[in-house]
């Protein structure tokens, strides 16, 4: 029986391969934390689009915000606002956490829509976030968080009583219903701002420096900026810079939140993720926005007086960076030591 000839079409004929021209791109094999933005897509000008399209949301973020507060304030003139203050302030503090949240979604669109990549290569170099991981990261960061917490206590009568908290919540019940709305939003509030500076502004710089083969990846300029340091000196100095603009008389205090976010970007790639970062500010978060209801300074959280983490312990005073030191240096030690205890990935994997 003659065979059919090898250039003779069977029909019906094979239906062409479709493929899809904005299908997210794929991690990049055996990269380390800040280097997953560098995909088979990425192009040029993927940074400053992304910075444009990040400060048009921010606008209109910003222009929803000040309408709701607007709005409120019309409600409250009128009449129809709770008649408790206190009611008010809980609100708003819960109004401010809640607007910081919003990063998230933000940050999530940047990275699936505009960099048209997997939003898990924000999480961490597995493509997802790690949660078993972040939960022995949050039960280690509890630890140097309380030590710190007690040793302020002792010093700060000791050094300058005028830091010493003094309560006055309003009560168990207003203590309580803060309390509630902080522990609601205060992880979402950590994540949103871990996934902004750890994460995608991390990514951001870690993506610029061509990789070796591609065009100008063999310049020493290319080797600088494929190395982690400008990433980690760009996501963990940018918010102490902007403290220190607003701040310019409080140097010790913007010492303190360059070491956090150095320690916190450096633990970010050392790890592959941001589990580690996550949960310290996470833990940070509510010791200090506890001490902030406990003294009845809930009208300062998420108005900028108190940001991020909260103002670390004894802020404005030497004792603020000794603190942050131990802190921060107990933490990376013990989750180093853990990650590699546990086999914790530190560069995406080979296919």
């Amino acid at each position: 029986m003659a065979s059919a000839a090898p250039d003779v079409w069977a029909w019906p004929p094979p239906r062409p391969v479709r493929t899809n021209t904005f299908a997210r791109a794929e991690l990049p094999e055996d990269e380390s934390y800040h280097r997953l933005g560098r995909t088979t897509r990425f192009r040029w000008w993927f940074t400053p689009l992304t910075l444009a399209v990040l400060a048009v949301l921010l606008f209109f973020l910003s222009m929803a915000i000040v309408l709701s507060v607007t709005i409120v304030g019309i409600i409250g003139g009128s009449g129809l606002a709770p008649e408790s203050v206190t009611l008010s302030v809980i609100a708003e503090m819960a109004f401010g956490l809640l607007s910081l949240a919003l990063f998230i979604p933000i940050v999530l669109f940047l990275v699936r829509v505009v960099q048209w990549r997997r939003t898990g290569s924000l999480f961490s170099v597995e493509g997802r976030m790690r949660w078993g991981w972040l939960a022995r990261c949050t039960a280690v960061a509890i630890v140097p968080v309380a030590l710190c917490v007690m040793a302020f206590l002792p010093l700060a009568e000791l050094l300058q009583p005028e830091m010493m908290p003094r309560e006055d919540s309003g009560g168990t019940e207003v203590f309580a219903a803060a309390m509630t709305a902080i522990v609601l939003l205060v992880p979402f509030q950590s994540a949103a701002e871990e996934l902004t500076l750890r994460g995608l502004l991390m990514q951001l710089v870690g993506a610029i420096g061509a990789r070796p083969g591609e065009r100008g990846g063999g310049s020493a300029v290319s080797r600088v900026l494929r190395s982690p340091g400008p990433a980690i000196l760009a996501s963990g100095t940018l918010f102490a810079v902007l403290y220190l603009f607003t701040h310019p008389g409080d140097p010790w205090t913007t010492a303190a939140l360059a070491v956090m976010g150095l320690g916190m970007s450096w633990l970010t790639w050392r790890t592959g993720g941001l589990e580690a970062a996550i949960s310290l500010h996470v833990v940070n978060s509510l010791v200090q926005f506890t001490l902030c209801v406990f003294e009845g300074r809930m009208e300062q959280i998420g108005t900028g007086l108190v940001v991020g983490s909260g103002l670390p312990l004894g802020a404005g005073s030497p004792l603020v960076l000794v603190l942050t030191l131990i802190q921060v240096g107990l933490y990376v030690l013990v989750v180093v030591w853990l990650a590699g205890r546990r086999g914790v990935r530190r560069r995406s994997a080979v296919t």
